[in-house]
Parts: C-alpha cells; structure tokens; sequence
C-alpha cells in the first residue's frame, strides 16, 4: 500500500484530521507519512503504522503534501521541502498564505488547495472551507474535500473569500465563547452560583445548536418563535439591540476578515 499523503506538522489541527481520516477509512496509517519537530508529537501514530519521516524533505515522496505548520514558519518549512512537482498537491491550513505564495515558495509547480477548518475538528465538528488555489484541479478539490469530511462539514469557495471564511469560521468558535461567558456572567448577575451557570449556559448553547441543525425554518423565524410579544426574551432582546450587539458581532467580522487580508499581504 503506497503513500498517499505527506503531512507537515502534526500539532492539534493535524492530529484530529488523521484521527477523522483513520477513523473513517478514508485512508491507512500505512499510507501517511509523518514529519514534526517534536518527535513525541509521532509516537503515537508511529504504533498505528505511520511512517515517521527522516527529515522533512522526505515528505516530496508523497505525492499530497499537507502543511499544518504557523503560517510565520512557513518560509523555513518551504526551504526544508524544496521544490516539488506539477505532479504534486499540496493542501494547506495556513491562514494568511495565499495558493501562489505558496506554489512559488516550493519552486513553482506544485498544485494548491487551501482549507479553512475550526477547532471543531477535536470532535468531528469543524466546519471547513476549501478553495482550489494555483494549479489545482476539480480532482484536488474533490480528493481534499474527502479527507476534511472526515472532521466535520466541508464547502467549497473561492479563494478570495478565504479571509472572509477565516472570520467566519475560523475564528467563529471564538465569537461563540465570548458569548457564552457573557451569559454565564449573566446567569451569575441574576442569582445562580458559577457551577450552574456554566452547565445551563452550555445546555442553552447545545439546544440551540442542534434546533439550527434539525428545523427547516430559517434563523429570523426561530427568533420570532421565541421571542412573543411582550415576553421575558423580547425584553431582553430589545436591550442587546439597542446596546448594539448584532452591530458588534457584525463589525467584528469584518475586522477579523481585513487582519485576515492584511497578513495576506
């Protein structure tokens, strides 16, 4: 059974990816090799019968190269590869590289597809965006798309709009905290004691969560449903609003989407 894919970095991100993909048999451990530069990081997927790479250079033998580095390593990490092929893909996690920054830092021939995944990934939740970058194919496009389905949901975009989808999704779980501990500070205001603030917080959350993911309603018509006229949620609603809170959420969005574009370039 031959390499399918080279991964570069197994740090958080990489490491639910290969759970997912093992998980799933989407591809063996005896079809993944492996580079990090912290050997502990590749024990475990040593036992499971991953190659453990002799340097990162041995990776240009796959003919997918996942790079799951920082983005401000990237430049060390492409000069350790080398140039590689119009015969190979590299896919990468890096937000703020574009695709033809980084074909032409790896000699210029390689294909790119660049992925957008969240931390929902850890539990098989992550809602990735993909878009096909310098060179790359429909094939490259459909073949990442089945290994980021292994973690979650996956949707394709142009590429231009990957800052866009970083704001969105990337750092999306971000937004959801903050609104989280507002609430639990909330429930602590209106009485409860931190333990129970935090366990009902996080049930409101799931529920919610799961109504989006079962109902065929949109949003707008989920919030009329809950919020009747002269209720408790209308009141509390009517404040957050005019404290401008869906103007916040908002702005904050494009302000994570234009960091997005100043690291671009």
């Amino acid at each position: 059974m031959g390499c399918e894919l080279g991964v570069l970095g197994v740090g958080h991100l990489a490491s639910a990816l290969l759970d997912g993909v093992f998980k799933r048999g989407v591809l063996s451990p005896e079809q993944v090799l492996l580079a990090d530069q912290a050997p502990a990081q590749l024990d475990r997927y040593a036992a499971m019968g991953c190659t453990i790479a002799s340097s990162n250079a041995h990776l240009k033998t796959a003919p997918r190269i996942l790079l799951a580095v920082r983005p401000q390593s990237f430049k060390e990490a492409a000069a350790s590869l080398g140039d590689l092929s119009s015969e190979q893909l590299v896919i990468s996690v890096m937000a703020g590289l574009d695709s033809s920054t980084i074909q032409q830092a790896l000699g210029g021939a390689c294909r790119v597809v660049r992925a957008m995944p969240n931390t929902g990934a850890a539990y098989g939740a992550s809602m990735t965006c993909l878009a096909t970058g310098a060179g790359g194919t429909e094939q490259d496009l459909q073949w990442t798309t089945d290994l980021f389905n292994s973690i979650g949901t996956t949707t394709p975009i142009d590429e231009s709009l990957m800052s866009a989808a970083t704001a969105v999704c990337g750092s999306g779980p971000g937004w959801i905290y903050l609104l989280a501990s507002a609430m639990v500070a909330g429930a602590r205001d209106v009485g409860f004691d931190e333990e129970r603030s935090q366990a009902m917080v996080q049930q409101v959350l799931r529920g919610a969560s799961l109504v989006l993911d079962n109902t065929s309603s949109d949003i707008d018509t989920l919030l009329d449903a809950v919020a009747s006229a002269g209720g408790t949620t209308e009141a509390g609603l009517a404040v957050m609003r005019s404290k401008g809170f869906e103007e916040a959420v908002r702005a904050g969005i494009t302000a994570a989407r234009d960091r997005g574009d100043e690291l671009s370039n």
